[in-house]
């Protein structure tokens, strides 16, 4: 597997795909709603990423194998713990999963930020995935916070 730098062209595929996926995460969620999610989400990767793929002290990558793109990656400088970074977005596509492909990805992931002069990862995952949080704990993850709610 290999890890490279995410092309403009990667970029642009990417990013529609992702505000997508991210304002049906939060809807499912139970953060937004349903009428609002998709404008909720254009508007939050638009202030984190004014500058798009060029945006400063953020990285973006794709993972793949024999010549097929299989995931992708986004992680950024912590804007308050200067020397930690924070994954952002990372998946792998589903024909490529359950097949160790994940792990190799986020191995790769560690030794890139380290290299780059980090100390510390951090990243958020949704609670009702299950699958990612055990990836992310077979890799050392640790739980620094827990958010819930409830319906009244």
């Amino acid at each position: 597997m290999k890890l490279e730098k995410m092309s403009a062209k990667d970029y642009e595929n990417y990013i529609m795909a992702t505000i997508k996926e991210y304002a049906a995460e939060k809807e499912a969620a139970g953060a937004w709603s349903a009428g609002e999610a998709l404008r909720l989400a254009k508007e939050e990767y638009q202030r984190l990423l004014p500058d798009g793929l060029k945006t400063k002290e953020n990285y973006f990558y794709t993972f793949s194998d024999t010549q097929k793109t299989i995931g992708y990656l986004w992680f950024a400088k912590n804007p308050v713990q200067e020397e930690d970074a924070f994954i952002y977005d990372f998946a792998i596509d589903s024909e490529f999963q359950n097949r160790g492909f994940g792990t190799q990805a986020m191995a790769k992931v560690l030794v890139e930020a380290r290299n780059l002069g980090f100390k510390k990862i951090g990243l958020h995952v949704f609670g009702s995935n299950q699958r990612a949080i055990h990836v992310y704990q077979k890799l050392g993850f640790i739980t620094t916070d827990i958010t819930m709610r409830r319906e009244l």
